[in-house]
């Protein structure tokens, strides 16, 4: 993770760097660092406030993204046409700039565009729907995954779907996991293409959009599903990319006294560890690792 750049804006030399941030607390109740299996039966965990569920908010190990815009924009990015025509990038990609994140690593980030001098009060990332987590956990019981059992449960490689209806992609459950338990830990990445906004179920409902804002410490930050044209997507399968725009609190000013910059990824309860009871064989399963929202900054030094 060591990519490395040099940026010239108003001729000083500039470095951007991702940060991740997290909380050392987990959703789920532990035992000597493990996840505390109450059952084995359809709600297994309970969360820090005694809530009993099947599944268990984390800070993955590794998760990667593939970007291809971020930057500060002067009018907002989440607009009918999505147009980004009012923003300043760090990247600007059709091909996209793969990342992989780590906590506690700080790791430099690949830019090919540089920001142009002014306020910002909006920033834009637009990335795509498949993220990839690489992640072990472990438990104070065995339980099942794709091979084997035991108390370590990991990632494989495997594709699933946010909605379940994108094809080509594994139903994640006791028949299919996308995680394998052991002694021996050998996490792979798994992947979940967000295919709708929107949950799936039984009468599943194609959104492209959120239904509202996601309030963060910088600012209100919204999603937006696209096709690889950057238009809004229209089904489940037709999304390519996702489009997030962060309304700020405070704008970012760029100068030329500006010498660098800081992505800051905040990653803690970024990836759900899903859970599911198969009742034939009376067995709990570690079926997959989904991924839920992070949060991001940009710090301007």
């Amino acid at each position: 993770m060591k990519l490395k750049f040099t940026l010239v804006l108003a001729g000083l030399l500039v470095s951007t760097a991702i940060v991740v941030s997290a909380e050392t607390e987990t959703a789920c109740e532990r035992v000597d660092g493990a996840i505390k299996i109450y059952e084995i039966g359809d709600n297994p965990v309970k969360d820090t406030d005694g809530n009993a569920g099947d599944a268990c908010k984390e800070l993955p190990d590794n998760y990667k993204i593939n970007i291809f815009r971020f930057g500060l924009c002067t009018a907002s990015p989440y607009n009918a046409t999505n147009s980004l025509d009012s923003c300043s990038f760090l990247v600007n990609s059709d091909a996209g700039i793969s990342h992989e994140i780590a906590y506690p690593a700080k790791a430099d980030v690949t830019t090919n565009s540089k920001m142009a001098i002014g306020s910002y009060d909006h920033m834009v990332l637009v990335l795509e729907n498949k993220l990839g987590i690489k992640h072990t956990e472990e438990f104070d019981t065995a339980i099942y995954g794709a091979t084997g059992s035991g108390k370590k449960c990991w990632t494989i490689a495997s594709t699933t779907a946010f909605a379940g209806q994108r094809s080509g992609v594994i139903e994640a459950s006791p028949a299919t996991p996308a995680m394998d338990c052991g002694d021996t830990p050998v996490p792979a990445y798994s992947y979940e293409i967000f295919d709708s906004m929107g949950e799936g179920g039984e009468s599943p409902v194609f959104k492209a959009e959120d239904d509202e804002g996601f309030e963060m410490q910088g600012g209100i930050m919204r999603a937006k599903l696209l096709k690889s044209d950057l238009t809004t997507a229209t089904n489940f399968e037709d999304a390519d990319r996702m489009l997030v725009a962060i309304q700020l609190k405070s704008a970012k000013a760029i100068s030329e006294s500006t010498t660098g910059f800081e992505i800051r990824f905040k990653m803690t309860d970024s990836v759900s560890v899903d859970l599911s009871y198969d009742e034939g064989a009376d067995r709990l399963y570690a079926v997959k690792n989904g991924a839920d929202p992070f949060q991001i900054d940009l710090i301007v030094k």
